[in-house]
């Protein structure tokens, strides 16, 4: 069995996922590469850690921006065509706009979560397929996608 849907994605539904997925973890990798920059940038720059809390200052706004890319990145990468995404045993299949055509393999999913109205289908690499209620035409269709989702990414 498979089931298709067609839908195009807003910048602020890709806003709203990153901003949660911030919240639960990625808080703590932002932290890391923060705290990493202002140390080694310190030992770079002074050759010690900061001494007073204008040397803090320079570090920490220079630690700011790899974090504030990262948080951007999604943003600039966000594509607003249309998408067609197929789900079945063997996987989903997505087409975006007409050329780019992508298959993933359900041991590629490591988690399905739903987010407002929303579904969430996370990759092991942190890309998500984030499939707006609008996409569906019945909340019975809705339910069918989503159950189909779960069972193959559990059961792989």
């Amino acid at each position: 069995m498979s089931i298709t849907v067609h839908y195009s994605s807003t910048r602020g539904e890709i806003w709203r996922f990153y901003r949660q997925l911030w919240k639960e973890r990625l808080w703590k990798s932002h932290l890391a590469i923060f705290v990493t920059i202002i140390v080694f940038g310190s030992f770079g720059a002074f050759g010690r850690l900061p001494r007073d809390v204008s040397e803090l200052v320079i570090m920490s706004l220079i630690a700011v921006i790899p974090i504030a890319l990262l948080a951007f990145y999604p943003m600039l990468m966000f594509k607003p065509q249309r998408r067609t995404l197929t789900v079945d045993e063997c996987g989903i299949t997505t087409t975006i706009g007409r050329h780019q055509n992508t298959s993933v393999a359900w041991a590629e999913i490591s988690e399905v979560q739903g987010h407002g109205d929303a579904l969430v289908i996370q990759r092991r690499n942190l890309n998500a397929f984030i499939v707006p209620g609008r996409a569906f035409s019945s909340l019975e269709e809705k339910r069918s996608f989503e159950e189909l989702v779960r069972a193959n990414a559990v059961a792989r």
